[in-house]
């Protein structure tokens, strides 16, 4: 049997809540940290963990598909300690048939 690997299954997990939470707001692009995604669900904060190393994997690879429903158009670290990013995501077009 070929099940998804755990952490692929985690991935599109956090993809389905970054794009619930701009479609929940209306929106297509957000200047937006994990931490504030995870709070937007009242998750824990281990969850933002998982948000985060999700925007940061998208972001550094340059992964741009529609299976994930958005893309990392860019990010900025929000002090000096270059942490936590910011990031800049925008909805892909086909994002509202995945959520």
């Amino acid at each position: 049997m070929n099940h998804g690997r755990p952490d692929s299954l985690q991935r599109y997990e956090c993809a389905r809540l970054v794009c619930t939470y701009l479609l929940s707001r209306n929106i297509t692009t957000a200047d937006v940290t994990a931490h504030e995604i995870a709070a937007f669900f009242r998750l824990p904060r281990k969850s933002s963990q998982s948000i985060g190393a999700l925007l940061s994997f998208l972001y550094t690879n340059r992964i741009r598909k529609p299976r994930f429903g958005f893309y990392c158009r860019g990010t900025t670290p929000m002090s000096k300690s270059d942490y936590p990013h910011r990031y800049t995501i925008e909805l892909i077009d086909d994002a509202r048939g995945l959520v």
